[in-house]
């Protein structure tokens, strides 16, 4: 089977998956309760729910984070209200109106028709060793991404692979949210590398159009002088795709391909966004899975492939060959 990728993954994907598995396997709804600490003999699912709701829901987190499932329970002696949050990384943009929601449902639960109401944490291993889990909230139990992936890793199942890989992913967005100081250490390191290669590269630049390429800390803007003003060029460093995006040529699409043939790589997928042309090259991903091991993910050295890199310049310098040639046709 292909290597699955995920270019963006927010908590609400684990979280159907966690209530996918919660309420259709039994292996793991036991192994879950007993993580909770409720008794795994003769308890019955009478109701389970994404509590957040979609993007139409004012509880929704815009961010992307974090979310919740509510799920109800009885057992030989109670009726159990589960409240599981699921989160990807640290608390610093959580959404205070849906934290209070759940609060309340919390203590209506208590006040209702349940005997019993648990708060579960369910975050990466890294956010619950050191109380930065998205919630803020007291758990009575916390269960970790690392034990879901593990446990769908073991399995021989259709899905599995899929479901390894997203929760996976969830841990990745974690680790690269975590620092609230700049951007992770491999990105610095690839910055240096960039730099070395050739000075004229200005990576100091951030990416603030969150609608042009991922909205996170590992996509870098690049300057150079043949890139025209009003041209953008982006690493993507996770994604694997350089960009090079030019306003106002969406609409001449088939002329522009025609008319810089000679000057646009083979290579390139032509996109529109708005009324911007976008020229996309794929190139190596450089990711924390570029590490020697996994010790370097928490340190400040990493070791990048060098090769990758390499390859990423000659992608960035034929993109900027074509800005180079648009800007001199318009001039």
């Amino acid at each position: 089977m292909d290597l699955i990728r995920f270019e963006t993954v927010a908590a609400r994907d684990v979280a159907l998956v966690v209530l996918e598995e919660l309420t259709h396997a039994a292996s793991v709804r036991a192994w879950l309760l007993e993580s909770i600490g409720l008794e795994t003999e003769s308890t019955t699912i009478l109701e389970a729910s994404d509590s957040l709701g979609g993007p139409e829901s004012a509880e929704f987190d815009a961010t992307r984070r974090w979310s919740a499932l509510e799920v109800g329970l009885e057992t030989a002696d109670e009726r159990v209200r589960l409240v599981l949050t699921i989160g990807t990384g640290p608390a610093v943009d959580t959404d205070v109106d849906a934290l209070e929601s759940i609060r309340t449902r919390r203590d209506r639960s208590l006040e209702g028709d349940w005997d019993d109401c648990r708060l579960v944490s369910i975050a990466p291993k890294s956010a619950l060793e050191t109380g930065t889990t998205d919630t803020e909230l007291p758990a009575d139990a916390t269960i970790s991404l690392e034990s879901f992936r593990d446990r769908f890793a073991a399995r021989d199942g259709d899905r599995d692979e899929y479901r390894t890989a997203l929760v996976q992913a969830a841990i990745d967005r974690g680790r690269r949210s975590a620092s609230a100081d700049g951007p992770p250490s491999f990105v610095a390191e690839y910055r240096a590398l960039v730099r070395e290669r050739d000075p004229a590269f200005d990576l100091e630049a951030e990416n603030e159009d969150a609608d042009t390429v991922a909205d996170d800390d590992t996509a870098v803007a690049i300057d150079a002088p043949p890139l025209a003003d009003d041209h953008r060029l982006v690493h993507a460093l996770t994604d694997g795709t350089v960009d090079l995006r030019i306003p106002g040529a969406a609409v001449h699409l088939r002329a522009f391909a025609a008319r810089y043939a000679t000057a646009i790589p083979p290579a390139t997928d032509l996109l529109t966004d708005g009324d911007a042309l976008v020229l996309r090259l794929l190139v190596p991903v450089i990711d924390f899975d570029s590490s020697e091991d996994d010790d370097a993910l928490d340190g400040d050295a990493t070791a990048i492939d060098e090769a990758a890199v390499d390859e990423t310049l000659t992608a960035l310098r034929d993109l900027l060959t074509v800005s180079e040639r648009v800007a001199d046709r318009s001039s």
